[in-house]
């Protein structure tokens, strides 16, 4: 598994959260039951960062350039990868680590805010 697809989804999903202030992205694919709704909630996350790509406007000072530089190859790597998942614990890992590398950089947009980063 490829840590650097994993990471980018978690960037890509801690951006969601920091602008949209909700975690129902991270919640939903934690707690994913199988990689087919794993994948489905990343494509839900996806078309909400479509929408969030469209304004020209932020709550923090650096998504616009987060967008700018995400890297969608990656993104889809991970997704791909999710697809090769065998087992429920596998998925739990990789779905885990994802949320986690989320919520960690969701936070840096509130730490950099407040003055702290």
């Amino acid at each position: 598994m490829d840590i650097k697809s994993l990471r980018e989804v978690g960037r890509m999903l801690g951006v969601l959260i920091a602008e949209e202030e909700s975690y129902t992205y991270v919640d939903k694919l934690a707690y994913a039951p199988s990689k087919d709704l794993a994948i489905f909630y990343l494509r839900e996350a996806l078309r909400d960062l479509h929408s969030l790509m469209r304004k020209t406007q932020f709550e923090y000072d650096k998504t616009a350039s987060e967008l700018k530089s995400m890297d969608f190859n990656l993104i889809e790597n991970c997704i791909q990868q999710l697809s090769n998942v065998k087992d429920r614990r596998e998925l739990r890992e990789l779905t885990s680590f994802i949320a986690s590398t989320a919520l960690t950089y969701s936070a840096s947009f509130k730490v950099q805010k407040m003055g702290g980063g």
